[in-house]
């Protein structure tokens, strides 16, 4: 009897008997606390049914309303940005989004006064905003007229194109109006009033190249008059429209935002409601949070000694492990002689190791990022230096040559003239050999100063230094007499500046210039243009220096002794 006494006590201390037991335990109490879970979520059904029905309902009505407002802003902009808009024959507002917006809206009420206020805005910003709309529309509609009136121009254009080419005879004055019409074809796309008025005066003047043939220019007149006076309104439309766009875009902002804090107000009340079934609910589960609290404590009080000795330390080490992995570096537990204690110290050891690693590495990637920026910044100063000349600070000749290509190309395919001024520092030598090279170089510096200062008032302008105390410039679009002005200011701006130049004829640096202007064509190359320049520029020389020469003409300039 005393062995069976023993082998009881031992059955009934033992964890498989207590564990056994707490499961029958917690089992029953399962049942129980399943039992009544089922009444309270049949009563809760009842309740979440009032929930969905009514206030969920209206929040999403509220957020339909909004939607709507915000669909009919987004499809009148696409019209807007539609590339078919020109030819289209729809308005800019879809009816049927406006019936379905007012629809939406007559199934809003307000239940207090704070939705009153919300609705009232609505209202208020309602009629504003689809005015703009229409108001949109009817400036869409003058933009689409004038772009169908442009296209018809357009037609015009290259059917009177067609006609010239037509022509078997390629006169100069078939040329000369083809250069008409593509200026006309220009000034249709041109986007600023400056350029448009540029274009104007270029097809003026072509066209006065016609006095000789009278019935050309006639014929081209209208076509002209069309063109200039077309596209002035159309840009003007195209403003108007989209300065509308705007006022609909901010109506449509505030009509929105009205019906957003509308919906906004209504999400808030059925979060109340919700809070208000949340603490039915709760009410209903009190009981079964009882049970579950006793269900729990029988099954904590199965599993406390488990976790004592083993899972708090797993645990424990476990977040330590993940606190180092997500940068977060804690003490390491690596007390005792267990299993753990070695898993600790081993993970103690990778982790040196890993650090080590790492600072090894950063310090290699920030000596990687100083030798990068190093070789950036060595970069951007070799592309200055590639570009500009080191001593005067303009461009270099390889530069200017790789310009000149550019623009030589350029004035080709727009059938535009290219000029290029040569300038020379008078007795250059001679001065160098009176103040020696350093002045010299002063005077190099405050020479091509001078001349950037003046080049950067014109556009589409370049200089460079050509070789020594050689200047050379570049200009696109001009005519001789405008080329010439613009050397004569060169040269009047270094005679302004008074550097002592003792074996000069004015006894102060002055500047030999020559021009020269070529209309690029199949026949014609650049180096002809440098050709002409440099001629030009020996002639100046030879006729006494201190003046300017155009070459294939007989505009000189030169300053008064």
């Amino acid at each position: 009897m005393g062995s069976l006494g023993n082998f009881s006590g031992k059955i009934v201390k033992s964890i498989g008997f207590r564990l056994t037991l707490f499961l029958a335990a917690g089992l029953a109490l399962y049942l129980v606390m399943a039992a009544m879970s089922i009444q309270a979520l049949l009563q809760q059904t009842e309740g979440l049914k009032e929930l969905s029905g009514l206030h969920y309902e209206r929040a999403l009505t509220a957020a339909e309303l909004s939607r709507d407002a915000e669909v009919i802003a987004a499809q009148t902009f696409e019209s807007i940005l539609s590339t078919n808009r020109s030819v289209s024959q729809e308005g800019a507002v879809d009816q049927d989004l406006v019936d379905l917006y007012r629809y939406v809206r007559k199934q809003l009420t307000a239940t207090n006064e704070k939705e009153q206020g919300y609705l009232d805005e609505i209202d208020l910003w309602q009629k504003p905003y689809f005015a703009s709309l229409e108001k949109l529309a009817q400036r869409m509609e003058e933009e689409r007229r004038l772009m169908q009136q442009e296209q018809e121009l357009l037609n015009d254009l290259q059917g009177f194109s067609d006609q010239l080419m037509e022509n078997s005879s390629a006169s100069s004055s078939n040329l000369i109006g083809q250069q008409i019409i593509n200026t006309c074809l220009i000034a249709l796309k041109a986007e600023k009033n400056g350029q448009l008025h540029r274009l104007e005066r270029s097809a003026e003047r072509y066209l006065e190249q016609l006095s000789g043939t009278p019935v050309l220019a006639q014929e081209l007149r209208p076509l002209i008059t069309r063109t200039f006076d077309l596209r002035k309104p159309l840009i003007l439309s195209h403003r108007a429209t989209l300065a509308s766009a705007r006022e609909a875009r901010l109506y449509s902002q505030r009509l929105t935002t009205s019906s957003y804090n509308y919906f906004q107000s209504l999400k808030n009340t059925a979060h109340l409601a919700a809070r208000d079934y949340e603490a039915s609910a709760q009410r209903a589960f009190m009981m079964v949070g009882v049970f579950s609290v006793i269900f729990l404590i029988s099954i904590l009080a199965m599993v406390v000694f488990i976790r004592r000795r083993l899972v708090e330390r797993l645990d424990h080490l476990s977040d330590t492990m993940s606190a180092h992995v997500a940068g977060d570096p804690k003490a390491i537990p690596t007390d005792g002689e267990d299993e753990i204690s070695v898993i600790g110290q081993a993970f103690e050891i990778f982790v040196n190791a890993r650090n080590t690693a790492e600072q090894r590495l950063n310090q290699a990637q920030e000596e990687t990022e100083q030798a990068n920026q190093q070789l950036r910044k060595l970069n951007r100063q070799l592309l200055v230096l590639s570009e500009t000349d080191p001593l005067t600070g303009v461009a270099n000749r390889r530069y200017f040559d790789q310009k000149l290509q550019d623009h030589w190309q350029m004035a080709l395919n727009l059938r535009e003239p290219l000029a290029l001024v040569m300038c020379d520092i008078d007795r250059f030598k001679a001065y160098n050999d009176h103040f020696g090279h350093q002045a010299g170089d002063e005077c190099l510096k405050k020479v091509a100063d001078t001349l950037d200062e003046i080049v950067h008032r014109f556009p589409d302008t370049l200089l460079g230094r050509y070789g020594g105390e050689e200047f050379i410039l570049l200009q696109g679009s001009s005519s001789p007499e405008q080329i010439h002005q613009l050397a004569e200011a060169m040269r009047l701006a270094i005679m302004e500046q008074n550097l002592e130049h003792p074996d000069s004829d004015h006894k102060i640096v002055t500047l030999s210039l020559g021009t020269a202007i070529i209309q690029p064509d199949s026949h014609s190359s650049i180096d002809q243009l440098i050709q002409l320049a440099d001629d030009a520029l020996y002639q100046a020389k030879g006729a006494g220096r201190n003046q300017t020469i155009t070459a294939g003409s007989e505009v000189r300039s030169e300053a008064s002794s």
